[in-house]
């Protein structure tokens, strides 16, 4: 029987945004876009979507991340074990395209596996460098939610129909 989505410990958070097929999605304190993905193999159009999503709280929550020096983006990607090459390019093309300074850091929450790894080493390369911030990695949230202070939302809702906790 495949995994229910939401997996722990996103499971016991209020509802804001699902895609299906793809995943759910969060915006909440302290400034935090989180994402628990759904996807077995990333695909451009997937991390196309995704980026969309990131793009949609920059330009909505500036307010909010600024004082935060930029947004931290978490994303929970165990259920994803590959990913088609044309999404790798797309996922760093969209990174590259941002304005520096508008993420503080991110979190990938992944598999140990080396296909993985490599995607989110070439990843935090490109943040360092064009981005500004830090990739973490990590094989289980909740270390990385706990040091990060990320709390569940108070309420549903996506972006404007509500205030994250």
């Amino acid at each position: 029987m495949p995994p229910t989505f939401p997996r722990p410990p996103f499971d016991a958070w209020p509802e804001q945004l699902r895609v299906p097929g793809l995943g759910s999605f969060w915006y909440t304190a302290p400034a935090t876009f989180v994402n628990q993905s759904e996807i077995r193999r990333a695909t451009a159009a997937a991390v196309t979507r995704l980026h969309d999503l990131i793009d949609e709280v920059i330009a909505t929550r500036v307010d909010d991340y600024a004082p935060y020096g930029g947004l931290l983006i978490f994303h929970d990607w165990r259920a994803t074990e590959s990913y088609e090459s044309d999404a790798r390019r797309v996922y760093l093309e969209r990174m590259k395209s941002r304005d520096p300074g508008y993420m503080r850091g991110a979190v990938a929450v992944v598999r140990d596996t080396p296909m993985i790894r490599m995607a989110v080493q070439t990843a935090n390369l490109v943040m360092a460098l064009r981005n500004g911030g830090q990739l973490e990695m990590a094989t289980d949230p909740a270390l990385p939610l706990s040091r990060h202070g990320v709390r569940a939302p108070r309420t549903g809702g996506w972006l404007g129909a509500s205030s994250p906790a």
